[in-house]
């Protein structure tokens, strides 16, 4: 997987100033994606880089949630950025939707138990 590819278009989510320093997390995601491709000659399709950048923005925006929670706690001042939970919402969203978008592409990594008689 193109890491370029999924940075940039994370970038296009994103577009905040400090995107460089998620670059690890871009990494993660789509090592992540990669390894949910069921077959090696779908390896390549712009769809997968879509779903690791929308991967990639749901994981920045709940780091980015959290530091400042833990920021709120120690200092007990306002919040100083915007509402993290409806961002998060959003990129919820959008991996969804690009996870939708791959079906076929890649594998399920949820279960459903089945009642048997």
């Amino acid at each position: 997987m193109d890491m370029e590819k999924v940075f940039s278009l994370f970038r296009l989510f994103y577009n905040e100033e400090d995107a460089e320093s998620f670059l690890p997390v871009a990494e993660l995601a789509a090592d992540y994606t990669k390894r949910r491709i069921l077959g090696d000659e779908e390896a390549y399709d712009p769809r997968l880089y879509f779903l690791a950048a929308a991967e990639t923005l749901c994981r920045t925006l709940e780091i980015k949630a959290a530091r400042e929670r833990l920021t709120l706690t120690r200092t007990g001042t306002a919040a100083s950025e915007t509402d993290y939970s409806s961002r998060l919402e959003y990129a919820q969203r959008l991996y969804k939707s690009y996870e939708n978008l791959c079906t076929g592409l890649i594998r399920d990594d949820g279960f459903l138990f089945l009642r048997t008689e």
